[in-house]
């Protein structure tokens, strides 16, 4: 993280949590790629800046997450950036200790955890007209297509899997299936796409 200010505060806030194990402070690209290239870093968190040399750097390395950090302005409106790359996404001017953890055992667990605006605005603009030619619908199974509602409704793996009743690793499976036929690289890129297709309602 470039700016010097916002990235020592997170990592003050980092250091009280009492998961988190090693913290490292890059301030450059080459040093974010050494992080991830050996190993080291299991979440990168980044400005909406630096989203898109987080998204390149970790594209080699599936098991590293990248976690946004948005400014409140980002969130709406003209300011919003769109981004859907992230594993996840939180607010700098919201931010505490409990909700930093919260976010990052979710992310480490497989969920996308956002804030409720961010998910609105993703929402809203996917109920927009698509400039691209219309894509042919993605063909799921009934139970897809449950887990596919609930995946809308910002339900986690866990929460699937008691509404479905089945377990945590059946629920895993459905959501993996279901990004896959959509050809979504992450949960809300999913139900963006659903909401495209007219699988389901926009909210």
């Amino acid at each position: 993280m470039k700016n010097v200010v916002v990235g020592r505060g997170l990592e003050a806030i980092l250091r009280m949590l009492p998961h988190v194990r090693n913290i490292r402070h890059c301030t450059s690209r080459a040093e974010a790629e050494r992080a991830v290239a050996d190993g080291s870093a299991d979440v990168l968190v980044v400005t909406s800046a630096e989203n898109a040399a987080a998204t390149e750097i970790t594209a080699s390395r599936p098991g590293t997450r990248v976690l946004l950090l948005m400014e409140e302005f980002e969130t709406s409106g003209t300011g919003f950036t769109g981004v859907m790359t992230a594993d996840g996404f939180v607010i700098q001017q919201n931010l505490t200790a409990p909700d930093l953890g919260e976010t990052l055992e979710r992310m480490m667990a497989g969920e996308m955890p956002m804030p409720a605006q961010v998910g609105r605005e993703l929402l809203a603009r996917a109920g927009s007209p698509v400039p691209s030619a219309p894509t042919r619908s993605a063909m799921l199974t009934p139970r897809e297509h449950e887990t596919l509602a609930l995946l809308a409704e910002g339900f986690s793996n866990k929460q699937i899997a008691r509404r479905l009743s089945i377990s945590d690793h059946g629920a895993k499976r459905l959501v993996t299936s279901v990004m896959l036929k959509l050809g979504a690289p992450n949960r809300t890129a999913a139900v963006v796409i659903a909401i495209k297709q007219g699988l389901i309602a926009a909210a």
